[in-house]
C-alpha cells in the first residue's frame, strides 16, 4: 500500500504552529506597556511632577517592638529614613545627592560600591518615571504568582552581581513585589519588599502596608511597616540629609 504524502497536508501543522508561536509572542506585554499602566496606575505622570518632596511616617514592626518610622525625601534625589528602636537604638540611612551613609549603634558607615550604587537609583524622587533610565537593560521575564496574584515580571542587572525584579500585578497594574539582590559590606545582600493595601494621596496611589524579608549569608531579618501618613510639598532643609559626624 502507497504511504500517502502531500506537501501541503505534510506542512499544515508547521505553519499552524508557526502562526500559534507568532500569535503568542504579540501577546507578550512589552516593557513599556507594563510602565506605562503602572505609571497610569499610580496616579499619573503629570500628578507624580507637580509632587518635590515627600514625607512618609508610619508604625515600624521590629524584633516584636513597635517605633515611629519616618521616610524624608526631595527632589531630584536627596532621601533620609530612620527610627529609633527599643531593641536597635537609633538607625537611620541618608543620601545627599553624592554621599550614602548608614547609622546605628556602631556608628557612621559610608556606602560604596554597589551599595552606593543602589542607593542612587532608589533615591532618584522621580525613580518610577525613570526606571528604563536607571536600568537600561530592564527586560520581561514572563508571569509568575505573588500570593496567588498574577503578575508580569520586570529584570535588570545592573552588575555582575547586583539584580533588580520588579513584579506588577496582572489586574491593578500596580508594583506589589521588588527583589534586589547585591553585595554589601559584609557579602551578599538579598531584599524583598511586598506592598499591598494602596491608597490615594493628592491623587498617588501609596502602598500603606509594606512588609521586607533581608538575608545576608545566613542571618535573617523580616520586619513591617503600616503607612500612617503621607504629606507632600513639606519644606525640608538639606541639612537632613547630610552624613551626620557621629
Amino acid at each position: 500500500m502507497k504511504s500517502f504524502y502531500h506537501p501541503i497536508i505534510f506542512g499544515f501543522p508547521l505553519c499552524f504552529a508557526l502562526v500559534f508561536a507568532a500569535h503568542a509572542a504579540n501577546n507578550t506585554p512589552s516593557v513599556d506597556s507594563i510602565l506605562d499602566k503602572f505609571i497610569e496606575a499610580s496616579g499619573g505622570k503629570s500628578a507624580m511632577e507637580k509632587i518635590k518632596s515627600r514625607t512618609i511616617k508610619g508604625d515600624l514592626d521590629l524584633m516584636g517592638s513597635t517605633a515611629d518610622w519616618v521616610l524624608e525625601a526631595k527632589a531630584p534625589n536627596k532621601q533620609f529614613s530612620g527610627f529609633n528602636n527599643s531593641i536597635l537604638g537609633v538607625v537611620a540611612d541618608g543620601f545627599d545627592g553624592t554621599v550614602a551613609w548608614s547609622k546605628n549603634q556602631s556608628g557612621v558607615r559610608v556606602k560604596e560600591g554597589e551599595e552606593l550604587a543602589k542607593t542612587k537609583r532608589d533615591a532618584e524622587f522621580y525613580r518610577y518615571l525613570n526606571l528604563k533610565k536607571l536600568y537600561p537593560d530592564l527586560g520581561y521575564k514572563g508571569t509568575d504568582k505573588v500570593d496567588g496574584e498574577e503578575v508580569h515580571v520586570l529584570e535588570s542587572k545592573p552588575s555582575a552581581s547586583n539584580r533588580e525584579r520588579f513584579s506588577f500585578s496582572s489586574k491593578s497594574n500596580l508594583l506589589i513585589r521588588q527583589e534586589s539582590e547585591f553585595e554589601g559590606p559584609q557579602g551578599k545582600v538579598s531584599l524583598t519588599v511586598r506592598l499591598t493595601d494602596f491608597r490615594p494621596v493628592d491623587g498617588i496611589k501609596y502602598a500603606h502596608s509594606l512588609k521586607f524579608k533581608i538575608s545576608t549569608g545566613e542571618q535573617e531579618l523580616e520586619f513591617a511597616i503600616k503607612v500612617k501618613e503621607v504629606k507632600h510639598n513639606m519644606a525640608i532643609e538639606d541639612a537632613k540629609f547630610v552624613k551626620p559626624t557621629s
